[in-house]
């Protein structure tokens, strides 16, 4: 159904009914007193119709705003999934949000295992002191990167690169925005770039 269209047969069923009870209440009314309830029943369906197109223009703006903001929603979440690197959201406590498979797949995990848990569960304890740096950073709303070892959930380690910045909600920080990026990835494509020029 094209967007509005509901909303016409809508407007248009009460316009209908109005119209009907006027006619109602001209033939039900005795003839003397209807010149005094006529002039208020043609006011009523005056200011209907004045003001039909206007709730139809609100209720079809605020339908197609609601599928372009789907729309957006739907091209930002293919994003984060299809990128080779993993992305990370977390909250004020520092823990996960949102995690994208590329991240999930870093720890030999999937996402569902890693969002509400924190990221120091995997940064290899002797690298604690560089994520409580980097987290205290980005609380005062500054950006940092560090590279750091994440002990996957097989017992082996990955070198990462993160790099994370303030997450904003109405004028403060909720949590932070990270890249994750394997070391081994990034030197194929420091090589890639390399050979390119």
């Amino acid at each position: 159904m094209r967007p509005g269209l509901l909303e016409w047969r809508w407007a248009c069923a009460l316009f209908a009914l109005l119209v009907l009870e006027s006619f109602l209440l001209a033939w039900l009314v005795p003839r003397p007193a209807l010149w005094a309830v006529l002039p208020p029943v043609l006011v009523v369906l005056a200011g209907t119709a004045w003001l039909a197109p206007r709730v139809l223009g609100l209720l079809r703006g605020h339908r197609e705003l609601r599928a372009s903001y789907a729309a957006e929603l739907g091209f930002a979440r293919q994003i984060m999934e299809t990128v080779e690197h993993g992305l990370t959201v977390s909250d004020e406590d520092g823990r996960f949000v949102y995690v994208n498979r590329a991240y999930a797949r870093m720890l030999g995990l999937t996402p569902a295992e890693v969002v509400g848990r924190s990221p120091f569960e995997w940064t290899v304890p002797e690298d604690h002191d560089r994520l409580r740096e980097a987290r205290a950073l980005r609380q005062a709303g500054g950006s940092s990167s560090y590279a750091t070892r994440l002990r996957r959930a097989d017992g082996s380690l990955v070198s990462v690169v993160v790099s994370g910045t303030p997450r904003w909600h109405a004028g403060r920080i909720v949590g932070n925005v990270a890249a994750v990026v394997a070391l081994g990835q990034l030197e194929v494509g420091v090589a890639e770039v390399d050979g390119r020029f």
